[in-house]
C-alpha cells in the first residue's frame, strides 16, 4: 500500500507518495497554479515508482495554516482521490511538516509562513523521544510578535515529513485557517 502525501497550503505544490523507504517526493514553486500541476505532478510520480492509484491507501494532507484556496485545493483533491479509492485521510500541520526535516531532539523550532499584510503564519515546535511537541500552536502575528529562537522561514512543507508524520497524525483533516 502506498501512501500520498500532499500540500497546497503555500506558493509551493508538495507531492509525495511513499511506502516504507521507498518513495519520491516532489516540491515544485507554482505561486497559484497548484490546480493545474497537481494531478499531472501526481501521475508523474506514480509513473517513476512503477505504481497504479489503485495502490494508493493512505493520504496525508497538509491542514495548514497557510492561502485559502490552496487549503482548499489539496482538501479537496485528496478527499477525492480518498473517496474514489477507498483510502483512509490523516491531516497533519502544514508548519510541522515544513519544520521536521530541521527540528532536533529538545531544540525548539518556529517554523514561519509569510502571509499578507506584512503577518506570517508560525508555531513553535521541539522533538521530544523523536515525537513532536507543540510549544506555540500555529496563529498569524506580526513581525514583533516572533518569538526568539531558532526560526525558519517560508520552508515548503516536506513530501516525506508528512509520511514520517503520519504515526503522529489524526485521521480526518480540519483545514487552519487563521
Amino acid at each position: 500500500m502506498w501512501t500520498l502525501t500532499l500540500d497546497t497550503a503555500t506558493p509551493y505544490l508538495s507531492l509525495g507518495l511513499f511506502r516504507g523507504e521507498e518513495g519520491l517526493g516532489r516540491v515544485v514553486r507554482v505561486e497559484r497554479r497548484h490546480e493545474e500541476v497537481l494531478f499531472g505532478l501526481l501521475d508523474e510520480t506514480l509513473e517513476a515508482l512503477r505504481a497504479r492509484r489503485e495502490e494508493i491507501g493512505a493520504l496525508v494532507l497538509g491542514e495548514g495554516p497557510g492561502s485559502y484556496t490552496g487549503l482548499r485545493i489539496a482538501l479537496a483533491a485528496g478527499e477525492g482521490v480518498a473517496l474514489a479509492l477507498g483510502a483512509r485521510v490523516y491531516g497533519v500541520s502544514s508548519l510541522l511538516a515544513a519544520a521536521w526535516p530541521y527540528l532536533e531532539e529538545g531544540k525548539p523550532l518556529t517554523p514561519l509562513f509569510t502571509a499578507r499584510n506584512r503577518l506570517y503564519y508560525g508555531a513553535t515546535y521541539v522533538k521530544e523521544g523523536g515525537r513532536p511537541r507543540v510549544l506555540l500552536p500555529p496563529k498569524k502575528m506580526r513581525a514583533e510578535e516572533i518569538p526568539p529562537g531558532s526560526q525558519l522561514l517560508d520552508a515548503p512543507p516536506d513530501p516525506r515529513a508528512l509520511y514520517e508524520l503520519l504515526p503522529f497524525a489524526r485521521e480526518g483533516v480540519e483545514p487552519l485557517y487563521l
